[in-house]
């Protein structure tokens, strides 16, 4: 068998394609450090991870970028609000668990709003949050209100004259997990 290939060298094949090797392991290690040094890597994998879950139809708790859940109970069945109450509670807890505090106030706030003006289920909150993610929730109690207002419409105006949507006393709450 030849020593050449195509008119070279083989040996000197066999090491300009090692030295090609070397040379690309070495580019993508230098890419990943340089990729993950960047001030916004962990952000911009959260937001790759929510717009993968979108496009999934997403879960529970992936894929939503601080909004109410899409599906919404209906104001005058009482079981399907304790649920969306129970289910926000937990979401709310997982986010802020995992250090999203912004995301998980929206969702506990969502839980508070829908049991109204509860002054125990605040100082149930308050008792078992830290201070700062306490008070991330008060801040967006205003604009859950609003919001969950405008999302219910009339119908929840009227449930909620009737009786209240969701009774939240504080014996049936769950502890908070969150420290």
């Amino acid at each position: 068998m030849s020593q050449t290939l195509f008119g070279f060298n083989k040996s000197r094949i066999i090491m300009a394609a090692g030295l090609a090797g070397a040379a690309f392991i070495g580019y993508c290690i230098y890419f990943d450090y340089a990729r993950r040094s960047a001030p916004d890597y962990k952000e911009k994998i959260r937001q790759n991870r929510r717009e993968k879950a979108r496009a999934r139809g997403g879960g529970a708790a992936a894929g939503r970028s601080g909004a109410v859940s899409s599906q919404l109970p209906d104001p005058s069945d009482s079981a399907s609000m304790q649920a969306y109450f129970l289910q926000e509670v937990q979401l709310g807890e997982e986010f802020m668990a995992s250090g999203n505090v912004e995301e998980g106030a929206i969702h506990i706030a969502n839980a508070i709003a829908l049991c109204g003006p509860s002054q125990q289920l605040l100082q149930i909150f308050q008792q078992t949050l830290p201070a700062e993610q306490y008070a991330a929730v008060i801040e967006q109690l205003p604009h859950t209100r609003a919001r969950l207002a405008a999302m219910f419409g009339e119908a929840a105006e009227a449930a909620e004259s009737q009786h209240p949507a969701v009774i939240c006393p504080a014996e049936e709450l769950p502890p908070a997990q969150v420290k």
